[in-house]
């Protein structure tokens, strides 16, 4: 699993150890697979299940947009990130929803962060269950996401297949990249 990066200069997640997906070769940092782009790709996976790309939904509960963010969040996040809340109309709009939604999934981490010792399974997996179910759900269940609601757990597994498919699609032309590199012969060696 590769590091996920959010903004906000929160630190990055790192589900299964700390490097990035591919490592860059002999420093070319065009190889690698950054944790901007890892990020960037959770949220993708996120508005797959969430609105499944459609700016206008609305939730049963009356979450909106592509994330599907409840008037509460929005109202909280936009607080924090402007200074006043924006009106909650403004979640259709699809740069600003994904923009709102991506700085709550970085408040989100910086709260798990510091209960590390406490994880009974990866970030990756915790953040989503704390997004989908929420973040004081996840702390009375232990942060164990086995021990909360069906739906949650169902949502962590679409989402992070999801995720693992699109790092795969991106995935795939590094590393193509990366074996055409190795194979060519060296000069002078």
């Amino acid at each position: 699993m590769a590091a996920i990066l959010l903004p906000l200069s929160i630190p990055a997640i790192h589900p299964h150890h700390p490097e990035s997906v591919i490592p860059a070769l002999a420093g070319s940092e065009s190889l690698a697979i950054d944790a901007a782009e890892t990020a960037s790709l959770l949220v993708d996976a996120i508005i797959v299940i969430e609105s499944n790309g459609d700016p206008q939904k609305v939730g049963r509960h009356g979450e909106r947009g592509l994330m599907q963010i409840r008037a509460g969040t929005w109202r909280d996040m936009t607080a924090r990130m402007f200074g006043q809340p924006l009106p909650f109309d403004r979640a259709f709009e699809p740069g600003l929803n994904r923009r709102v939604g991506t700085a709550y999934l970085a408040y989100l981490q910086e709260k798990l962060l510091p209960r590390r010792p406490e994880w009974k399974a990866d970030e990756r997996s915790l953040l989503l269950a704390a997004y989908n179910g929420g973040p004081g759900r996840l702390r009375k269940a232990g942060f164990d996401p086995r021990r909360l609601s069906h739906q949650t757990r169902d949502y962590v597994e679409r989402t992070s297949a999801i995720h693992d498919v699109l790092l795969a699609d991106l995935a795939g032309p590094v590393r193509q990249r990366l074996l055409a590199a190795a194979a060519v012969p060296s000069s002078g060696i």
